[in-house]
């Protein structure tokens, strides 16, 4: 299970200097390039589902292709949710069998991520094109121990106020897509 909160921020940099201070070890900094779609026989923003292909760059560089499957959130505090994720070594291709699938693109998003490790979650520190700042915290496994851990250290670092929406959402909501 995937256990995780989402906050928008002012500042990345005040927030980064928080989480260093408290032990975090930088995991990575990426570009990651989301794109979504949508079932041909239901509606995911109905089902509360995600289907995207993830590019994830570094240097410019391709390090990394996956394909996601998200399931609905199981909370109403949190974004927890059953996840999916294969790694892939051709996004052309993959694209071409999910269109041929009948499965229709729905947007884009693209961010600049900093990941931390800190306390057994992930910290992400995100920067989101036409969105702005957000901060994620993340932790896999069991859902309520996972679940006491996100909540706490979001309270450690003074994040009360929680962002459900999937940066998808938050897109097309904007009408940025």
């Amino acid at each position: 299970m995937e256990v995780e909160i989402k906050a928008k921020i002012e500042s990345l940099t005040e927030l980064e200097k928080k989480i260093i201070k408290m032990g975090a070890e930088l995991a990575g900094e990426f570009i990651e390039e989301d794109t979504y779609y949508n079932h041909p026989c239901r509606d995911f923003a109905t089902t509360d589902e995600a289907l995207r292909i993830r590019l994830i760059k570094k240097n410019e560089k391709i390090e990394k292709i996956e394909l996601t499957y998200k399931g609905p959130k199981v909370d109403q505090d949190t974004k927890s949710r059953e996840e999916r994720t294969a790694a892939l070594c051709n996004f052309e291709d993959i694209e071409q069998v999910i269109k041929s699938l009948g499965f229709v693109k729905v947007a884009n998003v693209k961010k600049k991520r900093k990941n931390y490790r800190l306390n057994g979650t992930t910290v992400s520190l995100d920067d989101v094109h036409n969105l702005g700042y957000f901060v994620e915290i993340e932790c896999l496994g069991e859902y309520q121990p996972c679940r006491k851990k996100v909540l706490e250290l979001a309270n450690m670092l003074g994040i009360d106020h929680f962002e459900r929406r999937s940066y998808l959402e938050l897109t097309l909501q904007r009408g940025t897509a």
